[in-house]
């Protein structure tokens, strides 16, 4: 019997969030024959990690290399805005608040960097801004701002000309000498000059290398806040910096625009083998940690309801050191680990993934984020890099 070979493409991406949408838009820009295919529904979808109308962008990070690469994705999109005609960014400002270590070396990575950045006392910024309960010294970042999340893949979507499949779970990838096998359940084969591995919490199983890069995924809470008084400007972006790592931003779109999204960068409860097409994980709220929020909104928030308007769980793709995974193994380029602060950098990512496939130098030094690594001390990131 002969067996059956598989349609053959140029290039394969599998998982269609943000990091596989802006690998196949990069790589179609490049004039690629680009496949993007999805284990569940369209992009986005509830069970995404790039699901929510809202994302922070930020260039404050305590090292110079996220500041700089930061800087460049913030070009990258206002690039895919005049491409679109969407607004994807809305400048708010941010106050960075907590550990005054970690407020240091932020104003000292970005003052590095050229950004501008203020250190102003907790007085000040109560006069500034109202909404935020500060007790201490506090940084104002003023060209921090939110990206409506849902346009952001809308626009990718709209730009990159590629295919889009969705219903196709990729079981495998088998490397031969010169091409990729994607195995897709209850489905034929596909075969690839070049497999792009976006397929956050489930990459690192398809990669079947091992690594002690590899993080669990793991299910933060998220919840939204309205106004005490519509009729006046909510808080800014506020990050505290500290053991439980909480934020909050404005909704700019979508159902819940004029709400206040607050979450916590810690992982939250641990997840095992994660199966993108069940929704048994996200059906329930964590009550501790949705309690850690609602206490941080009485704490810092005064200006809006303690009480959320409506709660979510969302999924982090955790590294075991929170740095990225940008790599290639063979024909198959990674990128996964995303560790819940990669959705300022998607566009960037994008093109770094497409360096990779094409085996051109990036413009960007990928050592931190390769797949073998000795971990935070050999590259000099902070343990949290959120």
């Amino acid at each position: 019997m002969i067996e059956a070979v598989p349609t053959h493409r140029r290039c394969v991406v599998v998982g269609a969030g943000l990091l596989g949408l802006s690998a196949a838009w990069a790589l179609s820009r490049r004039g690629w024959d680009v496949l993007v295919i999805e284990a569940a529904g369209a992009p986005g979808h509830e069970r995404s990690g790039s699901k929510g109308d809202a994302r922070i962008f930020r260039l404050g990070y305590p090292e110079r290399h996220y500041v700089d690469m930061a800087v460049r994705a913030g070009a990258l999109w206002r690039d895919l805005e005049i491409a679109t005609g969407r607004q994807l960014l809305h400048v708010t400002g941010q106050v960075t608040l907590g550990d005054e270590a970690t407020l240091r070396a932020i104003a000292e990575a970005l003052a590095a960097a050229g950004t501008p950045v203020e250190h102003v006392s907790a007085g000040a910024a109560a006069r500034r801004f109202p909404g935020i309960a500060a007790s201490g010294s506090v940084l104002v970042e003023p060209h921090s701002g939110v990206l409506a999340a849902g346009e952001c893949l809308r626009a990718l979507r709209q730009s990159g000309a590629f295919e889009l499949r969705t219903g196709c779970r990729v079981t495998q990838l088998r490397q031969s000498s010169d091409s990729v096998i994607v195995a897709i359940a209850d489905s034929d084969d596909l075969g690839a000059d070049i497999v792009v591995n976006c397929a956050g919490a489930a990459a690192p199983g398809l990669l079947d290398v091992a690594t002690a890069t590899r993080g669990a995924p793991s299910l933060p809470q998220v919840a939204y806040f309205a106004p005490r008084d519509r009729d006046n400007v909510g808080p800014p972006i506020f990050i505290e910096w500290g053991d439980n790592m909480l934020y909050g931003l404005p909704v700019p779109g979508g159902p819940l625009v004029g709400t206040y999204k607050v979450s916590h960068h810690t992982p939250g409860s641990a997840l095992g083998a994660f199966d993108p097409t069940d929704p048994a994980p996200f059906a329930g709220d964590d009550p501790g940690l949705l309690s850690l929020l609602t206490d941080a909104v009485a704490r810092l928030l005064p200006s809006l309801h303690p009480r959320p308007v409506a709660t979510e769980r969302c999924i982090y793709d955790n590294s075991a050191d929170t740095d990225f995974v940008i790599d290639r193994v063979g024909s198959i380029v990674a990128g996964c680990g995303t560790s819940g602060h990669a959705f300022k950098f998607g566009p960037l990512l994008g093109e770094l993934l497409a360096d990779l496939a094409e085996e051109a130098d990036p413009p960007v030094d990928l050592g931190r984020f390769a797949l073998h690594r000795d971990g935070p001390g050999a590259a000099g990131p902070p343990a949290v890099t959120w």
